[in-house]
């Protein structure tokens, strides 16, 4: 079978012949694989720089993605084997049907997104109807479907920063109630937020960019009379690992600052979220609720896609 092969860390995957894999035991699935997305994770993990390994190389691409059953119904599920091929093991008793028309090189994109945005949202945020959410780095693929999802979940209103005003513009579009550019002076954009608090003051913050800009709105915090308890939820650090955060904020105001990740998540988090809300969230995507920009590439076009990640493989 042809398949996206990775041959050394370090390397691009290449598109190349693969042998195909064989069931072992009644609950593995040999399926035709439709779609499968290119993570940030892939890369890194192909990489080398990531803490979990391959078991051993050649290996062939795709953490999971869309399949087509032999009854030619289409589901979600992770692979057993690499899902950027033409075949490919899954677990049948985790898949997930796929509403009949829903795209789905969507699908194969959204529960790795899902992951950073509305689970973190529900399991460390505890969203509720009502909240006021500010989303610090919300131009990105994960970053834009929080808006959605936070909407979706009862948000009240969505506060979101961006470099990019054509993404900004966009983002209201999807949900934002307002932007602010973080391609501004610093003591400007402190002055944006503190204005944003007064208005509407947030209880929910998600941070996909960490670094300068976390400092900025930590400095903003530090002015700002709390008129609710607020919860700040670290996801990314594209602007950098390590900020300063001065003790007498954590000691003065009812701030609670953490992460969401697979550490900071229970171990079953990930696939009790999955069982409970993927085939909802499906419906909503496929109702038009929910919208991603995705790049996407054939098969063997799957270095170019490597490069281009996050983006969309199609077998």
């Amino acid at each position: 079978m042809k398949a996206a092969v990775l041959k050394n860390y370090g390397t691009l995957p290449e598109y190349q012949e693969f042998p195909e894999p064989k069931p072992k035991n009644y609950d593995e699935l040999l399926v035709t694989p439709i779609a499968s997305s290119v993570k940030r994770l892939d890369v890194i993990r192909a990489a080398g720089k990531h803490y979990t390994k391959f078991s051993e190389l050649p290996a062939v691409m795709g953490m999971d993605g869309v399949a087509k059953l032999d009854n030619n119904s289409r589901v979600y599920a992770m692979g057993i084997t690499g899902m950027m091929a033409e075949k490919a093991l899954i677990d049948q008793r985790t898949m997930t049907v796929l509403p009949d028309g829903l795209d789905a090189g969507l699908a194969a994109a959204l529960p790795n997104a899902l992951i950073g945005s509305d689970l973190a949202l529900l399991e460390r945020g505890k969203i509720k109807t009502g909240d006021v959410v500010f989303i610090n780095g919300a131009t990105g693929l994960t970053g834009s479907l929080a808006i959605q999802m936070a909407k979706l979940r009862g948000a009240k209103r969505v506060i979101v920063t961006g470099r990019d005003p054509i993404k900004l513009q966009h983002l209201k579009d999807l949900g934002a109630d307002l932007t602010i550019t973080t391609n501004q002076p610093d003591n400007s954009f402190v002055k944006e937020l503190i204005n944003a608090y007064n208005q509407s003051p947030f209880n929910l913050i998600l941070d996909y960019l960490w670094g300068h800009p976390a400092e900025l709105i930590i400095e903003a915090l530090r002015r700002i009379r709390f008129l609710n308890s607020l919860k700040y939820i670290s996801i990314g650090s594209l602007a950098g690992e390590g900020i300063s955060v001065p003790s007498q904020l954590l000691r003065s105001k009812d701030l609670e600052l953490i992460g969401s990740g697979i550490g900071s998540l229970d171990p079953n988090a990930v696939q009790v979220y999955m069982q409970k809300h993927l085939t909802e969230i499906f419906d909503y995507a496929n109702q038009g609720k929910l919208s991603m920009e995705l790049k996407s590439f054939p098969l063997d076009k799957i270095s170019s896609a490597w490069i281009s990640a996050p983006a969309v493989i199609t077998i």
